[in-house]
């Protein structure tokens, strides 16, 4: 809305003259002079000093041209800010926090406490607490579990080592397919570490006094584990003992090695009986499955639904904590959101306020503007004007015309 910039810089190169306009009218004087113009009895201005009114004149006609429409846009622009201001102070904060509240209603139907999948969290967070409470008070202790992130690494340690330690009993028979040797010791490796951790979290289940417990059938079905597991392993002692026997021989001819025990006077039961290299084998596996069984039974808690109702419980919290979690932050989005459109909204009040002052004050203030250029202009063409009365002055042989005497100052006002 500023004015035209060429007839800003138009003007002001009128109302500012430089120094080699000033000798320019300088000189047309001095050339008038000395042709005696204009005549001593001229009471009217010369045809250059009419020249330099006529050009300016043409020049503040443009400018106070330029200045109304100015003046029309500002006023236009001042109605439509004004006309803005009233819009946005129309809308107050109580409509904001309306459509604020409205939102977070929404969010609260959608996804807070009055939507089906939060209700459904949170009961079943209180279902597992309740489940969890109601063990810990049955048994009045914490619960009793040691190292159970170490649990399962520590039974697969103990499988691998069982490989080692049973591979070469199978290579009796699988003398030329090593891969069949080691792929069954490690299914014997996972067999006694699985009998080991049902020995010992069954055995630990025994020491559970608030929960009735078939205990005959505990016993049993540990036993019979216990048993199958020792004749596995004495099974694998003899069949590591005759792999020696074997190797001992020179050859691992399978064949031969029973061809020779039918020819043996020794009975079956002597056969069945393990010497002192199976003997280390039995020994090693008994150890690793101790082990095993230990393991296990520090692992697990007495009671046998104790654990189980601590993980669900814990589960069951972090699952609706974070579903919390993510509808705080929605929530918290919505406020920030509000907010924001709130301090917006202030921010654009303040700026059409500010830009409407501005406005205003232009306006109010056009009027002075053009008084005062008109009174520059005035200044700035009574300059020109003496510079050529001076010069002609100087250079003139007649007596000086009537009307240099006067200020042309008053006859510049009149004829602009």
């Amino acid at each position: 809305m500023a004015l035209d910039p060429q007839h800003q810089r138009a003007f002001h190169k009128l109302i500012n003259p430089e120094e080699s306009e000033i000798l320019r009218h300088a000189r047309c004087g001095e050339s008038d002079g000395n042709k005696e113009i204009p005549s001593p009895t001229a009471s009217e201005p010369s045809d250059h000093e009419r020249q330099i009114l006529y050009e300016a004149k043409s020049e503040w006609i443009r400018y106070e041209s330029a200045i109304e429409q100015r003046r029309a846009a500002l006023t236009e622009h001042t109605a439509e800010l004004r006309s803005r201001l009233a819009q946005a102070s129309a809308l107050g904060d109580s409509d904001l926090s309306d459509a604020h509240n409205k939102d977070l209603e929404l969010l609260d139907q959608q996804h807070g406490h009055l939507s089906t999948e939060f209700r459904l969290a949170e009961e079943e967070y209180t279902a597992a607490r309740e489940e969890k409470v109601k063990i810990e008070q049955l048994v009045a202790r914490p619960l009793d579990v040691n190292h159970a992130e170490l649990y399962v690494p520590v039974l697969i340690a103990l499988a691998i080592a069982e490989v080692p330690v049973n591979r070469l009993a199978f290579e009796l028979f699988f003398e030329s397919m090593p891969l069949v040797s080691l792929l069954l010791s490690a299914a014997i490796g996972g067999i006694f570490i699985f009998f080991a951790h049902t020995i010992g979290s069954m055995v630990r289940r025994l020491q559970c006094k608030e929960v009735a417990i078939n205990r005959d059938e505990v016993f049993l079905t540990v036993t019979l584990i216990s048993l199958l597991a020792f004749i596995l392993m004495y099974f694998l002692g003899l069949m590591r003992e005759m792999w020696v026997d074997v190797s001992e021989a020179g050859s691992l001819n399978l064949e031969a090695y029973l061809s020779g025990l039918d020819k043996s006077p020794k009975s079956l039961a002597d056969h069945l009986l393990i010497g002192s290299k199976g003997f280390t084998l039995l020994l090693l596996n008994l150890a690793i499955f101790a082990m095993g069984v230990v393991t296990a039974f520090r692992r697990h808690d007495p009671h046998p639904n104790y654990e189980k109702a601590v993980n669900f419980a814990r589960k069951q919290e972090q699952r609706f904590v974070n579903y919390k979690k993510r509808f705080e932050a929605k929530r918290n989005e919505i406020i920030r959101s509000h907010n924001q459109r709130l301090s917006d909204r202030e921010s654009a009040l303040k700026q059409l306020e500010e830009e409407l002052r501005s406005t205003e004050h232009e306006l109010v203030t056009l009027p002075e503007k053009l008084k005062s250029d008109r009174a520059a202009l005035i200044s700035a063409l009574t300059r020109r004007f003496m510079a050529y009365q001076n010069a002609n002055k100087r250079a003139r042989s007649a007596p000086d015309p009537v009307y240099f005497a006067d200020n042309p100052k008053p006859l510049i006002e009149s004829l602009l």
